[in-house]
C-alpha cells in the first residue's frame, strides 16, 4: 500500500473516482492520465488542436508531479525520517515491522503527511486538465489514443519540447 501511494503520488499517477490510471508513454515522472475505454477510437478522432491542449495538460501535469515530489521529501524529512528509511519501513509488511514507539510514530506522520499530498496533487491535476481546455473524460480518451498510436506518441513529444 505504501509503495503504491508514494508512486503514485511520486510519479504523477492519478487514481481517483473518475478511473484515471497511468500511461508510461512518456515517461515514468511525465505519465499522463487515461481511462480504460472500451470503445476503439482512432487518430482520427483527434484533433490538432485537441492535441495541443493534451501536450499543454501533460506539461501541466509533470510541474506538479515535480512539486509533488519535493514536497513529499520535505513532508518525511519534517518527521526525522530520511526518505530512503521511510521507503524501508513502508516495504515491510506491517505485522513485520520492529520499530520503536519514535519510529512508529514518525512513519504513521509521514504516512498521514504524503496522503493529504497526493490528494492535493489528484484535485491540481483535474483542474490542470480542465484549465488546459479538454474535460476530464475527453483527455482520458485522448490518453488511450495516444497510448496506442506512436505517431501520436511522437506527435506529443515533438510539442512537449517545444
Amino acid at each position: 500500500m505504501l509503495k503504491q501511494l508514494l508512486l503514485k503520488g511520486c510519479l504523477g499517477l492519478v487514481i481517483c473516482g473518475t478511473g484515471f490510471v497511468a500511461v508510461p508513454v512518456y515517461g515514468q515522472a511525465t505519465e499522463g492520465i487515461i481511462a480504460q475505454s472500451s470503445t476503439e477510437m482512432a487518430s482520427s478522432d483527434i484533433s490538432e488542436q485537441e492535441l495541443q491542449k493534451f501536450a499543454k495538460a501533460i506539461a501541466d501535469l509533470r510541474a506538479i508531479d515535480e512539486e509533488t515530489r519535493v514536497k513529499m521529501i520535505e513532508a518525511v524529512q519534517a518527521t526525522g525520517m530520511s526518505p530512503e528509511e521511510f521507503m524501508e519501513i513502508g516495504k515491510i509488511e506491517e505485522d513485520q515491522r520492529n520499530l520503536s514507539q519514535e519510529k512508529q510514530y514518525q512513519f504513521v506522520e509521514a504516512l498521514e503527511a504524503i496522503r493529504e499530498l497526493n490528494k492535493e496533487d489528484r484535485q491540481k491535476k483535474r483542474v490542470a486538465v480542465e484549465q488546459a481546455g479538454l474535460k476530464i473524460s475527453r483527455f482520458n480518451e485522448i490518453g488511450k489514443i495516444v497510448e496506442n498510436d506512436r505517431d501520436l506518441q511522437k506527435q506529443v513529444v515533438e510539442i512537449l519540447s517545444r
